[in-house]
Parts: structure tokens; C-alpha cells; sequence
């Protein structure tokens, strides 16, 4: 089984509130990175995110089947059964605010986004066909299977239509972390702000930084006298 590493952040106002303290950041570990089920329901169609339970600790399950039953007025235990039988908590994707995720999930939500700009019209029979199949295809190698995403090294290797300001700067400052855990810099050079110049220049060769107003003929020994 493919090893998950999607998380969402949940709207105000979710009925899982009381329980939040119970996930670092109130994050919520996922099976999928979109909500990938579907439930008919009198109302129509609901799209529903699978709560990942390889990734819940014994507390985490509980209370959330404890905070499921008292919603729908039946008992935590048949809860509790139902999310094993079916591989995890099933939540309503309204809920769903935001989301992170590595690797595999980066993976799945270009194989998403391929197949949203090729699929035919959902209202079709061909398209609703087509939505089954890929469904299988997600259960079989993700989730029943044992897929293993492409690694990820760089911002490139992120599909360009997942890349956002934030993720590139993300990868940008991981690099800077690692020039300078890597590099030959004294404890002076950090903290007076010369590695990072340095290592900006470096990795942002169409731009030079400096420091304002430096002395470089200072001699760090000086600092001690």
C-alpha cells in the first residue's frame, strides 16, 4: 500500500471542532489528495474525503468515530466498523479548506488534472464511464496498490499547473538551508548575514545581494576584544 502524505485544513464551523486539539495544526491526514468518493444521497451527488487510518493514532480514530455517531445519532462502535471496512472516515469535501501534500499527492492531482482536460461531458454516459475507470485506476495502484511517485527535488519536478508563489518559495528557501548546512560558513557568517548573501548569490545568479553597509575588513575576531 502507497505510503499517504496528504493533509487538509478544515473550514470554520466543521462539526470535527470539539476534536481538532487531537491533530497537530488541526491537520487531518487523508487517503486522497480530492475527494475522490461519491455518495447519491436525496439531495444529489456529495463528493467525500476518505480520512487516511493508517495515519490516525488510536485517540485520533476514536474521537472521531465518537464525534461521527453524535452527528448522525447512531452508535460510535458501527462507526468505528464501517471506516474499517471501507478504509477509513469518510467526510464531506465542503468541509475542506485547504491542503498539503508531497510527493504522492502531487503525483495523483496531475493525474487528476490530465484526466479533467480530457474527460468527456460527467453528464454522458461516456463520461461517467470514463470517471468509473478512473476511479479503478486511482484503487488499484494508490490505495490498494503500492504506486511510488516520482521523488521530488525541485520545483520542477512539480507539474507547472500545481505550482503556486508560495510552493516556489517554499523550494527556494529549502535550497538557501541546504547551501548553507552544506557550506564552509563560521557561526559569524550566519549571523551577521554573510552566508546568506553569499548563497543567495549562488542560487539567484540574475540578481546580486549584498550587505548594506558591511565592512568586509572586519575581522570577526574584533567582535571578542
Amino acid at each position: 500500500m502507497t505510503k499517504h502524505d496528504t493533509w487538509v485544513k478544515l473550514k470554520p464551523g466543521n462539526p470535527y471542532e470539539p476534536i481538532l486539539d487531537l491533530f497537530p495544526d488541526g491537520m487531518i491526514p487523508m487517503r486522497d489528495p480530492f475527494a475522490l468518493e461519491r455518495v447519491n444521497t436525496s439531495e444529489g451527488f456529495i463528493a467525500l474525503w476518505i480520512i487516511d487510518m493508517e495515519r490516525l493514532s488510536s485517540f485520533q480514530a476514536q474521537a472521531l468515530a465518537q464525534i461521527i455517531a453524535i452527528h448522525h445519532n447512531t452508535d460510535p462502535l458501527e462507526v468505528a466498523q464501517e471506516a474499517t471496512a471501507k478504509g477509513g472516515f469518510a467526510m464531506n469535501a465542503k468541509w475542506v479548506e485547504s491542503m498539503k501534500c508531497w510527493a504522492e499527492g502531487f503525483a495523483r492531482t496531475k493525474e487528476l488534472n490530465d484526466f479533467l482536460e480530457t474527460v468527456p461531458d460527467p453528464e454522458t454516459p461516456a463520461g461517467a464511464q470514463a470517471f468509473t475507470e478512473f476511479c479503478n485506476s486511482q484503487h488499484e495502484r494508490w490505495i490498494e496498490g503500492d504506486e511510488v511517485p516520482p521523488p521530488i527535488n525541485s520545483i520542477e519536478d512539480i507539474d507547472p499547473r500545481l505550482r503556486t508563489p508560495e510552493l516556489e518559495q517554499a523550494f527556494k528557501m529549502v535550497k538557501i538551508e541546504r547551501v548553507i548546512a552544506t557550506g564552509n560558513y563560521s557561526v559569524m557568517d550566519v549571523l551577521t548575514g554573510r552566508a546568506m548573501v553569499d548563497v543567495l548569490n549562488q542560487t539567484d545568479p540574475e540578481n546580486t545581494y549584498s550587505l548594506v553597509g558591511y565592512d568586509d575588513e572586519f575581522d570577526e575576531d574584533e567582535i571578542y576584544e
